[in-house]
């Protein structure tokens, strides 16, 4: 089963799109095999896909973290 992101995922839609052959290797190993692992895909379930920067690199757990703590604080702070 494939990520339900494949399709639109800004990351390898506009960002990966110069490298394609990278892009396909990344596809293969990450969104049609271990998705559920792809930091993308975390922040997606967990908040939906609009703030999901169009370049966070997949594997960048350190920016994931930093995004994941801004939304939480940000839902903490909403009436």
């Amino acid at each position: 089963m494939a990520c339900e992101l494949l399709t639109r995922c800004s990351f390898f839609v506009d960002h990966m799109k110069e490298l394609p052959k990278t892009s396909d290797y990344i596809q293969k190993k990450l969104c049609f095999d271990d998705y559920t692992s792809c930091n993308r895909y975390k922040i997606y379930q967990q908040f939906g896909d609009g703030i999901i920067p169009f370049n966070l690199d997949p594997a960048d757990t350190e920016a994931v973290k930093k995004i994941i703590q801004s939304q939480r604080e940000k839902q903490n702070h909403e009436p």
